[in-house]
């Protein structure tokens, strides 16, 4: 108990140390997969919660206001569904986003926060007392990953999977022994996500995508279409079907290039694809690492619920595309792909 409110009050601080929130609304953040929780099942509240502090690092949390956690050893609909009624209930009590608040999520935390919405007139929550003007989605796995379909054929296939996917799996998980017990990572299967939550929600959900490498590029073969190392396009983009797609829209590629692209046909209700950051990885999504590369805007001039979409980008022909046009942010290469955001919404 200690250790929690210890961790408790250095997240108020640091929080402190920055400008909190993003144009005024308190910021909350949901975090993505764990390895550590399945290493620790069963789970540990305490742990969850300490996790989910340290894992968006210095610069999202320095400008947060509060977090949801929980354990990825569990599954959407059981315990994880229970963590996050008592996050909403919280929130309602204390009246925090009663004007509005702004959620921000990696990852898994896509999904499982899709599924916390889809409840809350379930849960009875008055949501004059939690208004969620917007969320905003960095490398979204939504849609789910093939590489949840791998994980779970290596956790089953004893020793007939072959080495390389096995190597593939240990790099997603972090771990080279995978345990029976595969918790959130079940539901990240591509056909489940999909099957998770999938009704119009009221909320706009704007997408942060990338197409970097990690891991060496040796997770790449194993998603489908481009990805940035574990979360296909069909996911981050929030694309109403899964598919081979190299951008998320048919008219610009993920380097700003203004050429046709394979991209979804149409996007979940209320899902915005905003930017797309060629070489920024799954990872870098959430850092201040500067990926380096382009950011070609999608949607840009756009209101959503008082929050200003308006990031500066720039039409230009460049001699790298053969003197065809290319849309990107200017100078965005400079900077990495949250703190281009955060700078952007902060206005």
């Amino acid at each position: 108990m200690k250790t929690k409110a210890f961790l408790v009050l250095l997240f108020s601080m640091l929080a402190s140390t920055v400008h909190a929130g993003i144009n005024g609304k308190p910021v909350i953040l949901v975090h993505g997969f764990q390895v550590e929780d399945l290493q620790n099942n069963p789970p540990n509240e305490a742990f969850s919660n300490q996790r989910s502090i340290e894992y968006f690092g210095d610069f999202w949390t320095q400008r947060a206001d509060d977090h949801h956690y929980f354990s990825s050893a569990e599954r959407v609909s059981g315990a994880i569904k229970n963590q996050f009624k008592r996050h909403f209930e919280e929130l309602e009590s204390n009246g925090k986003c009663a004007q509005g608040c702004i959620w921000v999520t990696h990852s898994t935390g896509d999904l499982v926060l899709r599924d916390a919405l889809s409840r809350l007139g379930q849960w009875g929550i008055d949501q004059n007392r939690v208004k969620v003007l917007a969320v905003v989605d960095l490398a979204g796995a939504g849609g789910g990953t093939e590489l949840a379909d791998l994980a779970v054929t290596v956790s089953q296939g004893g020793g007939l999977i072959q080495n390389s996917i096995r190597t593939v799996v240990g790099l997603f998980l972090g771990v080279s022994v995978i345990p029976d017990n595969l918790g959130v990572i079940n539901d990240l299967r591509p056909a489940t996500a999909r099957s998770i939550a999938p009704q119009n929600q009221a909320f706009p959900r704007l997408r942060f995508v990338g197409t970097g490498s990690a891991f060496a590029s040796l997770t790449k073969p194993f998603i489908e279409g481009s990805d940035d190392s574990v979360v296909p396009l069909h996911s981050s983009c929030g694309a109403r079907f899964a598919g081979n797609y190299e951008s998320c829209d048919s008219g610009i590629r993920v380097n700003g290039q203004l050429k046709s692209s394979r991209a979804p046909s149409s996007l979940l209700f209320n899902h915005f694809v905003v930017l797309m950051g060629e070489k920024a990885d799954h990872f870098e999504a959430i850092t201040d690492d500067t990926a380096g590369g382009n950011y070609a805007t999608v949607v840009n001039d756009r209101t959503f619920n008082g929050l200003r979409v308006d990031f500066d980008d720039v039409t230009e022909r460049k001699w790298w595309s053969w003197f065809t046009k290319v849309r990107t942010l200017r100078n965005g290469d400079r900077k990495s792909m949250s703190r281009n955001i955060y700078e952007t919404l902060d206005n």
